[in-house]
């Protein structure tokens, strides 16, 4: 399924801009396609191809500018980005010669970021300069006068989330399937074991394959679920941003009315001075708000696609992991408390602790609190000292008898068979922690009195790793 797709909003009016647009569009969509296999050898391809883009593209765009005399500023400009871009891709294509390993998810978000930013803003800007210089317009002037009659980008980008997600279901129904499998092979397994010893050994194998593909679809499919509460969270800021907007253009054209008369009074322009700045404060604050979803949202869910290793501020990875499950719980009579002090700062894979959490919150809501219908209070506490650091999580839920508890950690063990539970999410926490962390997690509940985690791994910093 392809991310971004083409409609007329990425057009600029000059066929051959548009033709080589098309062939970068694809290559997004081939990187967003295959990135999760990417070889090297198809990195450096993808590679190969952008340098050409910019060898004849923006050639092609200065060459336009150069022809019809755009204005000097806008021209500036628009060259300071491709040279931003050269150097990006010049970059790039250094770290490979030196073998360097470069993350394809590194290619996907610029050019991403390129596709909607750049294209969407400037070269569009550059096509409607040309047609207006091509009516008579100076350039300065159809500078000056250039505006984008919408903005395109923010239905793009949530086109662009609605059609990932789209495909994340895909995967998850992927999972289901491979459960249903795996529970038929388990099923006849032991029947197997004592009629063809041989065989045993390839039965195993298989198992595995599909134990470590189920793994990876329910890692996607939780991902799946938090693009779709970003997706929801932030129509309402943008649908309100937007509302803002209309009223501050139905203001101006007020404004342009009572100016037309002969005479205005000074209260009826302050009010609707007043009501503009209403207006104007309202789509800020709505704007603000969104950007910093957005934000928040990008580093949780590449960090929980990723195990890259980076430093990172600890109460800042829990606060992203609360918020990315705002939607889940916002309808619920559960609180959610953190406890951790802010600049605690530590080195390692914090899309580990992206998923650690997520399943942590995702088991409580479901089992401890039964789909969150049930009031309760979820709490999650951090600290660390030099060598160690700390997190207990618990919440005062419906809690475990002993016989549930001894096989929390086992795969595919859960509670709920019947009503959709994979019996993954605890067995993925506990190898987050002793294969990913290299450390510790300790479980501790009995039924009324809630459940309680204690996890330790070792404080490791940038100079410990070189």
């Amino acid at each position: 399924m392809d991310t971004f797709r083409w409609n007329s909003v990425f057009e600029t009016g000059l066929d051959e801009i548009d033709n080589q647009h098309r062939r970068l569009v694809e290559l997004l969509n081939e990187l967003s396609r295959n990135i999760d296999s990417a070889r090297p050898e198809s990195i450096d391809r993808t590679l190969r191809e952008l340098a050409d883009y910019t060898v004849y593209h923006f050639a092609s765009e200065e060459r336009f500018m150069d022809l019809h005399h755009l204005a000097p500023e806008f021209c500036n400009r628009h060259r300071a980005t491709h040279a931003k871009f050269v150097a990006q891709v010049t970059e790039w294509i250094d770290e490979r010669k030196h073998e360097q390993h470069l993350e394809p998810r590194r290619l996907l978000d610029y050019l991403a970021n390129w596709l909607i930013f750049h294209i969407l803003g400037d070269d569009r800007a550059l096509g409607r300069q040309v047609a207006a210089i091509k009516r008579g317009i100076s350039a300065q002037e159809a500078f000056a006068s250039d505006r984008a009659s919408d903005d395109p980008r923010t239905e793009i980008l949530l086109g662009a989330l609605h059609r990932l997600y789209a495909g994340l279901m895909e995967r998850n129904d992927m999972l289901v399937a491979a459960q249903n499998s795996l529970a038929a092979l388990n099923a006849s397994l032991e029947e197997r074991v004592a009629q063809r010893t041989t065989e045993l050994a390839e039965a195993n194998r298989r198992l595995q394959e599909e134990q470590q593909a189920t793994l990876e679809a329910e890692k996607m499919a939780s991902l799946g679920r938090l693009v779709a509460g970003f997706a929801h969270e932030l129509n309402t800021p943008v649908g309100v941003a937007v509302g803002a907007a209309s009223q501050v253009r139905d203001i101006a054209v007020d404004l342009g009315r009572m100016l037309e008369r002969e005479e205005v009074s000074e209260d009826e322009i302050h009010e609707e001075l007043t009501l503009l700045d209403e207006a104007t404060t309202l789509a800020l604050s709505n704007l603000r708000r969104a950007a910093g979803m957005v934000q928040s949202f990008k580093r949780t869910a590449v960090d929980q696609a990723s195990e890259a290793e980076r430093e990172y501020d600890l109460d800042e990875v829990i606060d992203d992991v609360v918020k990315a499950l705002h939607s889940e719980f916002k309808r619920t009579p559960v609180r959610i408390e953190q406890q951790c002090r802010a600049g605690l700062r530590l080195y390692g894979p914090p899309g580990i602790l992206v998923q650690l959490l997520t399943n942590l919150m995702q088991n409580s809501r479901i089992h401890a609190f039964a789909d969150g219908s049930r009031a309760g209070t979820i709490r999650i506490e951090a600290e660390a000292d030099a060598g160690r650091v700390r997190i207990v999580y618990s919440d005062d839920g419906a809690g475990m008898d002993g016989a549930t508890l001894r096989r929390v950690f086992e795969p595919f063990f859960t509670t709920r068979r019947g009503s959709g539970g994979s019996g993954l999410g605890l067995y993925i926490a506990y190898n987050l922690v002793t294969r990913g962390l290299g450390g510790t997690i300790a479980c501790d509940s009995a039924p009324g009195r809630g459940t309680r985690f204690a996890i330790e791994f070792p404080r490791r910093s940038a100079a410990t790793t070189e």
